[in-house]
């Protein structure tokens, strides 16, 4: 972990090996800078550090994560540990805070989270995201006077295409299906791919059904388009 000292004005006075080897700056270049100085990333606005320094003062120490920034720009999440030193008069005398580098946790948690909401192979939500954005969707729909449209689609003859040319064909043509998909709606709406050749698509914030049956045609006809797949040009028609 590294570790700062600081006097009373939060000027820092030591650091350990660990803090130079974390964020990039050298003991001399640290000692007599406060950390805001040196490593703040404005990840948080100032509201949060206000927080952070009532709950240290009201309570002597506070723990939890803060985005810094290293010596080289590149902004990097910690976890921290700050308490307050009082001298035989309950006087602030110092702080120390300790804090370690949870990058590798946050990438492993934000892998986790992408498994447990997309779909491996396409990269479109699975069917947890699916309901949870429908049920949101719906909500939103209610509030606002909108309406909302849940399409599916499924590739015709899909199997034939996974028997004759294989599952590896089959995927890359998936693949290519979802990326054609995501071309066609805005940003406010959402694709899920259910499992097989399976898609829904969630078309939210609309006044009218006829908006969405222009979009069920420009679907139609983007899927009527040939896919290459390597040697392989295949035409399908989707439902």
């Amino acid at each position: 972990d590294g570790i700062v000292i600081t006097d009373a004005n939060r000027n820092m006075l030591r650091v350990n090996d660990a803090f130079e080897r974390i964020t990039g700056y050298s003991a001399e270049e640290a000692i007599g800078k406060t950390p805001k100085e040196l490593l703040q990333s404005h990840h948080h606005d100032e509201a949060f550090y206000s927080q952070v320094w009532a709950s240290i003062i009201e309570s002597g120490n506070w723990q939890g994560e803060i985005w810094d920034r290293r010596k080289n720009g590149e902004i990097f999440p910690t976890w921290q540990s700050i308490s307050i030193v009082r001298d035989d008069n309950g006087t602030v005398d110092k702080y120390i805070a300790m804090f370690s580098d949870i990058t590798e946790r946050k990438l492993v948690e934000q892998h986790i989270e992408r498994l447990a909401h997309y779909d491996a192979l396409t990269g479109l939500a699975n069917r947890t995201l699916l309901n949870a954005h429908l049920e949101q969707a719906i909500h939103l729909a209610h509030r606002n006077a909108w309406q909302l449209a849940v399409v599916f689609i499924d590739l015709d003859h899909f199997k034939e295409i996974n028997d004759s040319l294989g599952h590896s064909a089959g995927d890359r043509l998936l693949t290519a299906v979802a990326a054609r998909l995501r071309e066609q709606i805005r940003e406010s709406d959402l694709i899920a791919r259910l499992g097989g050749d399976e898609f829904v698509i969630i078309l939210s914030k609309i006044s009218a059904t006829a908006p969405v049956a222009g979009v069920l045609e420009k679907i139609r006809l983007v899927l009527a388009q040939p896919f290459v797949l390597e040697s392989y040009e295949l035409s399908v028609t989707a439902s």
